[in-house]
Parts: C-alpha cells; sequence; structure tokens
C-alpha cells in the first residue's frame, strides 16, 4: 500500500512469465515413417531378387540350348520317352505333318517386323499322341489376312530341337476357334484347347527343325529366347530395384537425422 493507503498499480505485464512459449507443430509419428519406408524398400528388394532369379533360370536354359545345339540327335522315340523337364534336346525322326489345323500365334517379331510364328501337329511313329512342330515365323501385314503355307503329305526325316512348350505369359484376351476353318489365329498356345478342338493332346514339348529345313516359306531362327528378356537385361532390372530400395532407406535416414536435430 501506498502513504495515503492506497493499493500501488499493477505495473504492466506483472506476473506474467518471461518464458517464451513452443508452438506444437503436428507432425506424423516416426514409427509410421518406418514403417513406410520398410514397406518400401521391401517391396522394391523383393522385385529386385525376383529380376535375378528369372536372370539365373534364363542363363541355365540358354546353357542348356547352346549344349543341345552341339549335341548329336538322339531318336526321337527316345528324347519322347523321357520327362519332359530333361528338354530341350536335340532328335531326329520321321514325321508326316498334319495338314491342318494351321496354328498361328499372334504378335511375334522378327527383325522389328510384325508377325506370326506358325505351328502344325505331326504324326510320329515314336508315339501316339502328336507332336507340335514349329514352322517358323512370317510377316502378317496390317490386312491381317492369314499366311499361306504349302507343306508335304508325305512322311519324311526331320531333324531339330525338341523345346519345352512355350510360356503362356500374360493373356490379354481369349482365342476365338473357328471348327470349320483350315487355321487358328491364337493369342496363345493352349494344349488343352489344342487337345478340345483336334481330339488329340499333344505331347507337353514342341519341335524347332533345323532352320535348313524348308516348310512353308516360314522362317526359323537358332535364337534361345524370340521376344524376351536376355539374362543381362533382368539384372539391369534387378540392380534398378535394388537401387530404388536403398534411395527409400537413404531418404529416410536423412529425415529421421534432421527431425532428431529440430
Amino acid at each position: 500500500m501506498d502513504r495515503t493507503g492506497g493499493v500501488f498499480p499493477a505495473r504492466p505485464g506483472a506476473g506474467l512469465s518471461h518464458g517464451k512459449r513452443t508452438p506444437r507443430v503436428s507432425r506424423i509419428p516416426t514409427l509410421a515413417w518406418a514403417m513406410a519406408a520398410l514397406v518400401a524398400a521391401g517391396a522394391f528388394a523383393s522385385l529386385g531378387f525376383w529380376q535375378s532369379d528369372r536372370a539365373g533360370q534364363k542363363q541355365r536354359w540358354l546353357d542348356g540350348y547352346a549344349a543341345a545345339l552341339l549335341a548329336e540327335p538322339v531318336a526321337v522315340s527316345q528324347a519322347l520317352a523321357a520327362p519332359s523337364q530333361n528338354l530341350p534336346v536335340r532328335v531326329a525322326g520321321t514325321f508326316r505333318l498334319q495338314p491342318r489345323p494351321l496354328l498361328f500365334l499372334d504378335g511375334q517379331q522378327r527383325d522389328g517386323r510384325v508377325g506370326v510364328r506358325a505351328y502344325v501337329l505331326a504324326d510320329s511313329d515314336a508315339s501316339a499322341a502328336p507332336l507340335l512342330v514349329e514352322l517358323g515365323w512370317l510377316p502378317f501385314g496390317p490386312g491381317r489376312s492369314l499366311p499361306r503355307i504349302e507343306l508335304p503329305h508325305v512322311r519324311f526325316d526331320l531333324d531339330g530341337l525338341l523345346l519345352p512348350w512355350p510360356a503362356q505369359g500374360l493373356r490379354l484376351g481369349e482365342n476365338r476357334w473357328d471348327d470349320a476353318a483350315p487355321a487358328q489365329l491364337l493369342a496363345y498356345l493352349d494344349r488343352d484347347e489344342i487337345a478340345r478342338a483336334t481330339g488329340l493332346r499333344p505331347y507337353d514339348g514342341v519341335l524347332r527343325p533345323d532352320p535348313g529345313f524348308d516348310l512353308g516359306g516360314a522362317v526359323r531362327d537358332v535364337a534361345a529366347l524370340p521376344n524376351t528378356l536376355t539374362p543381362d537385361q533382368h539384372r539391369g532390372y534387378a540392380l534398378q530395384w535394388w537401387g530404388l530400395a536403398a534411395t527409400v532407406v537413404s531418404i529416410y535416414l536423412v529425415l529421421a537425422l534432421r527431425r532428431s536435430m529440430q
């Protein structure tokens, strides 16, 4: 109180704290960031391991293919009696090509040109089941008119590679079979569909004759992996996926370090 009994007036700011208050900032919990980074990096790394595994599979296939090219041919009866897991193998035998149905696999490229790969069933003394024979590649123009092929109707000797059944890959559409047509344009080769259309289930393998045999003017290459990625390309993709995984982890660590220093 002052001398007159009054109360001293309060000073401006009296009773208030002079400390500075830090405003609260909304942040995503660190655990959520860590989990997101872990999931993303794990997914990228898994894709890298998958590509690496595909590279190994195709390299083993190429090694077996190269060995089969250099090997002496065995009787086709001996090859057909062995498990299909032993393919590829070089074979020789006597065959008669069935005139129908001609099977044209769509979407096949060669030297940058769009075409089809032609197949036909063949009878052999070695097996009661028919064998699918790859005639080769043919151009397929914008008019979408199927090529005409003239095939021998007699039995003749044929040498070539007996290969596993082609992989189906991603089916973008269904095959439309016309039982009355002598030729079929297919998006993929399915043994069950061929069996239903012909009444005979083909052997689980495809004979690719040597390029020297003229079968309807179709072109056959010795390439082991047509229209697909090579092992080196798979390895390149694997490195890219692993690089993305490492990038995600690095970004998270940098952001976490900055957050801890604030």
